[in-house]
């Protein structure tokens, strides 16, 4: 089945884009915002992506793709880098706005950071050698600690909450990529630790890339909301 990958690309949009017109989420609104933040974050994933390729550290099953490529990479690939970010933030937005919010909750973003950078770190240490794993934990770590050191904001105690609602949809989507398989890893690259058939790695993967698609995406939203505040001051 040649078109598996764009199904699944298609699957995985489908829903988040039909409930994004939802009146109490209203995620349409803030495509002016989103969209730019995933372009920046699939920019850099997708060089990353190519560069990983090139080094046959992971690789893709032409069975299962249509056949176009732009470098390395299957068109599928690149849309990838799309459809997951936007059905992630949708998540996040979706838990804003309908999940009842304490101080308490709103702190527990420096907890979740604090385990999850050291996890990082704790890997990298034990795991130089794996060079997925390597470059996965550093490129974590570095975005961690940024979020931990400079930006500190509470938003991401949403973010974490919406990346564990998340790994019940990715245990479907890279399960299927996995499985089959569409997408084939150097397992001399990686830990040999799976959650079914997928590598621990991906999961750290896929967090790495959605905290760097919600701190741009925050950061947009800060400069409009900054844009609109000259506006009125100016206007009055």
């Amino acid at each position: 089945m040649n078109s598996l990958y764009l199904w699944i690309n298609i699957l995985t949009l489908l829903f988040p884009l039909l409930l994004s017109f939802d009146k109490k989420v209203a995620f349409y609104k803030r495509w002016k915002y989103l969209f730019p933040a995933i372009a920046l974050t699939a920019t850099f994933f997708l060089i990353w992506d190519e560069w990983f390729t090139q080094m046959h550290i992971w690789g893709f099953n032409a069975k299962y793709l249509l056949g176009y490529y732009i470098g390395n990479l299957p068109i599928e690939e690149i849309i990838f880098f799309f459809t997951v970010p936007y059905a992630c933030i949708f998540i996040f937005e979706v838990i804003k706005a309908y999940v009842k919010h304490s101080e308490l909750f709103e702190d527990l973003h420096r907890w979740f950071t604090m385990l999850f950078f050291g996890i990082a770190i704790t890997l990298l240490y034990w795991y130089t050698d794996k060079l997925y794993t390597a470059i996965t934990c550093i490129i974590l770590s570095l975005i961690l600690g940024t979020h931990l050191i400079v930006i500190r904001r509470r938003y991401m105690s949403w973010f974490y909450f919406a990346f564990l609602v998340s790994i019940i949809p990715m245990l479907i989507v890279n399960g299927l990529l996995t499985a089959k398989p569409v997408v084939y890893y150097d397992t001399t690259q990686q830990i040999d630790l799976r959650l079914g058939t997928i590598p621990v790695e991906d999961f750290i993967y896929n967090l790495t890339m959605l905290t760097m698609c919600i701190g741009l995406y925050q950061w947009f939203m800060r400069l409009g909301l900054r844009r609109q505040l000259r506006h009125q001051k100016q206007s009055s």
